[in-house]
């Protein structure tokens, strides 16, 4: 496909090393489950083969489940996470984000220099569309650092059940 022709989105998940969709077609351990009066969530996770963005090492899926309504377009969260990683690597990685969908809801991307991303705590966070999907980057001195796709599934437009089907060849 034509790079002129490929959305924002598609751009974005052509600098990934590993196929999000395939996720569920590979091994993976559930890691926590927490319940809540309207809801259940399932955090799924494994480990990378390579870094993602020279970055990250581990994935999460974070699915959620409307006790009242199951559908196939329950939320689907992805997290990337690491523990090891410098500033610059991480300033690299917001400018790519910054390069596919502009600046970052604050503009903080476009001005943040080396020691914004040395910083023990920070997050940036770009709204996707009209709000339908959100990226952010997130460090903290606790947690490392992560990058969070939030409704990934609207970001994609697949269902729950789309993503667990095979790939078409």
């Amino acid at each position: 496909m034509d790079t002129e022709c490929k959305t924002r989105e598609e751009v974005f998940f052509s600098k990934f090393n590993y196929r999000l969709s395939s996720f569920f077609h590979d091994d993976y351990t559930e890691i926590d489950s927490i319940e809540t009066p309207a809801t259940f969530m399932i955090v799924y996770e494994k480990k990378l083969a390579q870094k993602e963005f020279d970055l990250f090492d581990r994935l999460q899926f974070r699915i959620f489940y409307d006790k009242e309504i199951i559908t196939g377009s329950n939320p689907i969260n992805v997290k990337l996470l690491s523990d090891c990683y410098s500033a610059e690597s991480v300033m690299q990685l917001a400018k790519t984000i910054s390069g596919i969908f502009g600046l970052d809801d604050s503009g903080t991307s476009s001005s943040a220099d080396i020691s914004f991303y040395s910083a023990d705590e920070y997050d940036l966070f770009w709204t996707i569309g009209d709000g339908e999907s959100f990226i952010s980057i997130e460090r903290d001195a606790k947690d490392g650092l992560s990058l969070n796709i939030l409704f990934y599934n609207n970001l994609i437009g697949q269902s729950v059940g789309d993503l667990l089907m095979p790939e078409k060849a």
